[in-house]
Parts: structure tokens; sequence; C-alpha cells
């Protein structure tokens, strides 16, 4: 496993990334790479694999450290852009504890704890923080950010191992400060936010573990290949 210290570049260190066709900007640490897009459908055709065709999500960009045409390898960003239709924010400011939020694991994931659920009202964003013990990979740390759009979510699923989190966290907090939506397609409260519809579902919490079977085949394939 890297060294933590090789991904903790300095605080003003980063590059400009425009995304979402140039409705969203963000800051990339210097030594971070965009992930290739046959990487991004070969994360999705594996978890749809494992998954018995149950799981089928799309990542639109990724970003991790060093080179990104090599086996998967964290810390990584994945990004998720979900055109849904624009949501009444409201049922995000009461949050159901964290045990309702659970979704049941697959055999792979040995445990799963929400360990947070915040709802950002000042930037409409809804943040998850998870941690996932996984077969014979150890204990990986997951925070998604999922901001509220005029057309849906606009998703960060930041991993990294456990054992950096520590290190990796502040970087993971830069990335998500640094997003930054356009006038068309940043969330806008209306008048009718004031009186909540049925309380919306929290389904989409599960898309921040969605990926851990990608993980656990990599991590297993890199156990096997060492000496």
């Amino acid at each position: 496993i890297t060294s933590a210290a090789a991904f903790s570049p300095a605080a003003d260190d980063t590059w400009s990334e425009t995304v979402y066709e140039g409705h969203v900007t963000l800051e990339i640490p210097v030594g971070w790479h965009e992930i290739p897009e046959d990487q991004l459908e070969l994360h999705s055709l594996r978890t749809i694999e494992m998954s018995g065709g149950r799981i089928a999500e799309l990542y639109q960009h990724g970003y991790r450290p060093g080179d990104p045409e090599l086996e998967v390898e964290l810390p990584q960003i994945l990004i998720q852009i979900r055109e849904s239709g624009r949501l009444n924010y409201r049922p995000y400011l009461h949050l159901p504890p964290p045990e309702e939020m659970q979704r049941t694991r697959g055999s792979v994931v040995e445990s799963l704890e929400l360990d947070d659920a915040f709802f950002d009202h000042d930037r409409y964003l809804l943040r998850l923080t998870n941690t996932l013990g996984i077969g014979h990979g150890g204990r990986i740390s997951v925070l998604s950010a999922s901001f509220l759009t005029e057309r849906g979510f606009f998703t960060l699923h930041c991993y990294t191992y456990s054992t950096h989190a520590t290190v990796v966290a502040p970087i993971f907090e830069r990335i998500v400060d640094s997003v930054r939506f356009d006038d068309e397609l940043r969330y806008r409260p209306r008048l009718g936010d004031r009186w909540p519809p049925r309380p919306s579902s929290l389904a989409f919490a599960a898309a921040a573990v969605l990926i851990v079977v990608v993980l656990v085949l990599d991590l297993r394939r890199r156990r096997r290949s060492q000496p």
C-alpha cells in the first residue's frame, strides 16, 4: 500500500478542472490524474457482474494519484451525476437515524458502519461517511458528498484505506469545498420548498458502497500477485 505521505500535496498545490459540460468546477491536487473513461466503464461492468445485475451505477469522472492506467488503488474519487430531477431540500433537514439508513450488505462486505449523516443547508449538500470492512481487504473509509442541483444530484464518492484516513481526509475536504456550480445548475430554494412533500427515500445513500465489490476484486488480485 502506498505511503500516505505520497499523496499529501501542499494546501494550494491544485489544478482547476471543469466537468458536467462546463457547469461544475473543482480543484484537484497536483499529482492526481483523471481516470480514463474505459476504466470507469470497467468499474460499472464489474459491479453489475458481481451483484448479479442488481447494481448498475455509472460514474462520469474519477481522479486518483499516480498512474490512472494502473489497477484500482486508493485514495480515489469517483464522480456520479444523477439527473433525476430537482428535489425539495426540506426532507433532508431531518435525517433518520443512521441505523435506518443502513443497506443490506453483500457477501463480500463483512461490516458496514454509517458513521455520520449530515445535511449542510448552506450548500444543499448531503454528507455521508461510512467505514467498510471487506473480506481480506481491511477497512475502507468512504465520504459521499451529494450536492442538490436543479437537475438532481452531483456526488463525489471519496475512498481511502482507513489507515490513511487522517492524512487523506483534509485532501477530500478541500476538493469537496472547492466544488462550484454555474447559475444554470446551482440549486435555488423555492417557495414551494416550505411545504415538504412525503419524506423522500434516501436509497441513494447506498451509492457510497456500490464500488466496494470492485475494490474487493482488485485488492484480492493484488494480494494474490504478491510473492
